[in-house]
This record gives structure tokens, C-alpha cells and sequence, in this order.
């Protein structure tokens, strides 16, 4: 498919079917693409990293760029555990996790001792999302954005309507954003410029 300049959601959903579809790319394929462009971009922020991840597929993507990054240098904390039929590409990263011996948390956040300087890696929320955040998870982003490390966002910031720009009750605060193949409008609308940071588009493998 051609690549724009920019794209609306379903225009992104579009580009993952036809991967999948008319090109025979295994999802799990464009997943590890993409945790390959934000491992590489989040080690040039730091040295040191804290993986928020959410149940989905943008969740997933965060789980294996911990992977990348590595087992000693990651926090990874999820907020809940990927349903296996829903999101099996996430729920087969946490496996792999999980046998490689990552302690992954689920459901509650580090102390932030723990954190210190560490980059920050907003895997919660992908462009999918259109509703407001509920409690929990406006609680997850408000922990985020206190932190005193770098902050990068997978895809797009957790809580940025990936279509029209609007937070949706909160949103994360990326320095960068990582985002794939184009950027998605809401990035360059309303509050999207100021909550995306610098935006670096990357490749997914696409031929």
C-alpha cells in the first residue's frame, strides 16, 4: 500500500491487514518490527528502562522491546495480563517473557525509587482506543508523567485520540513517539503536537 504523509486509524488498521493478507506477514512479524524500532530508539535515551504495557496488541509490542532490551536493564509492568483470544500476539510475548525469566508485574506500578532516571516506555494504549480511560489507567499515565527519565511513547501516547487529537481524560507525555509506516493524524491535531514530542515514523518491514 502507498504510504502517506499521514493516516487515520483505520487507515493503520488497513496497512496491518493487507500485510497480513495479501503479503503473508505474520502479525507476530510486524510486532517484532515494531519493538525492534523502539528498543532501538529507547536506547538512545538511556540505559535504563521502565515498560508500562497495556493488554493489547500496543501492550504486546512493549513486551518485546523489553525483550530486546534486556532482562537486567527493564522494569516491565503490566496493567492486566493480554486475553489469549483477543490479543494472542501480546499473550504469546508475555509467555516468552515469563519462560525467559522476566519478573513481570501485573496489575500495580514500581516505586518509584525503583525508577529513578529510567526511560519510560508507554506501551498502555495503541491508536485503537476511542473512549475515555478509566480510573486505573489515568492513574498508570499520571504515575508515568511523574517520573523524572525520558519518556517515549510506543505508536502513539496512551490517552491521544489517534483520529481527532482529543485526550481522553489523560494522556501520556512522550518526549518521542514512536510510530509506524506513517503518523497518524490526531498527531498533528489539537493536543496531539504537544503530547507526541518528537515523532520518529519507522518502518515495519513493509515491501
Amino acid at each position: 500500500m502507498t504510504k502517506r504523509s499521514t493516516i487515520t486509524v483505520e487507515q493503520a488498521r488497513a496497512i496491518d491487514a493487507d500485510a497480513a493478507l495479501r503479503l503473508g506477514m505474520p502479525t507476530m512479524l510486524l510486532m517484532e518490527n515494531a519493538a525492534r524500532a523502539v528498543a532501538d530508539a529507547a536506547q538512545a535515551m538511556g540505559d535504563r528502562f521502565l515498560v508500562l504495557c497495556g493488554p493489547g496488541n500496543n501492550g504486546g509490542d512493549g513486551l518485546a522491546a523489553a525483550r530486546h532490551l534486556g532482562r537486567e536493564r527493564c522494569l516491565v509492568h503490566l496493567l492486566r495480563e493480554p486475553d489469549a483470544v483477543r490479543a494472542p500476539d501480546a499473550a504469546l510475548q508475555l509467555r516468552i517473557l515469563r519462560n525467559a525469566g522476566y519478573p513481570v508485574v501485573i496489575g500495580a506500578l514500581p516505586d518509584p525509587l525503583a525508577v529513578g532516571s529510567a526511560v519510560v516506555i508507554d506501551a498502555l494504549y495503541g491508536t485503537g482506543l476511542s473512549r475515555p480511560l478509566d480510573e486505573v489507567a489515568m492513574q498508570w499515565i499520571a504515575f508515568a508523567n511523574g517520573q523524572r527519565g525520558k519518556k517515549l511513547a510506543v505508536d502513539i501516547p496512551s490517552g491521544l485520540h489517534g483520529d481527532t487529537g482529543e485526550i481522553l481524560g489523560a494522556a501520556f507525555l512522550a518526549d518521542v513517539t514512536v510510530t509506524f509506516e506513517a503518523e497518524k493524524v490526531g498527531m498533528t491535531l489539537r493536543e496531539g503536537p504537544r503530547v507526541c514530542g518528537r515523532v520518529e515514523v519507522c518502518s515495519l518491514g513493509l515491501p
